[in-house]
């Protein structure tokens, strides 16, 4: 329970920065998806459920204060979750390269559906011009930004889940 509060709280920390700080940093060419980051990182850590549910809190966020349709980022960021948490039988300890492409991979891929969704099916069918001008610069910058913080994520769900397995250990055992 305690870990699950944790990532509620570090969502809403991330949403907060993702929404203010890194949108007013002029010498950013894009705005890291913060909340994909953790999304595809407790899902490649946790599974598929805890991934499910991660995307979900994390796209609710983005539809209530920023989204035209609600529900649609959440769907969107619990698919990238269920996604990422497919690939929890490969979890290597502090290996980044598995949650880096995930990361890249989900972000191209919820961008695109953004654009289908928001600029396709109204006409504007400029992809090029979209894929260049905002899809890569985020996804460069979202993939930088994974790098540092999957490793932090990393030692905060393993000392989190650590103290869960000493909590449910019997007073028998221990002896």
């Amino acid at each position: 329970m305690k870990r699950k509060l944790i990532i509620v709280l570090i969502a809403w920390i991330l949403f907060l920065l993702q929404t203010t700080v890194f949108g007013r940093m002029e010498f950013l060419a894009a705005k890291p998806n913060l909340l994909l980051i953790l999304t595809v990182a407790i899902g490649f850590m946790q599974g598929k459920s805890e991934g499910l549910l991660t995307g979900f809190l994390c796209g609710i966020l983005i539809d209530l204060f920023y989204g035209d349709m609600l529900g649609f980022y959440a769907l969107l960021y619990m698919l990238a979750g269920y996604f990422s948490g497919r690939f929890a039988q490969i979890y290597f300890d502090e290996d980044v390269k598995i949650p880096l492409i995930l990361t890249v991979v989900t972000d191209l891929i919820l961008n695109s559906v953004v654009y289908v969704a928001g600029f396709l099916l109204r006409g504007r069918i400029g992809f090029f011009g979209y894929l260049r001008g905002i899809i890569f610069p985020e996804i460069v910058c979202t993939a930088l930004f994974t790098i540092f913080l999957y490793r932090l994520f990393y030692k905060i769900n393993h000392s989190l889940v650590e103290k869960e397995k000493k909590g449910q250990q019997s007073l028998w055992i221990k002896g």
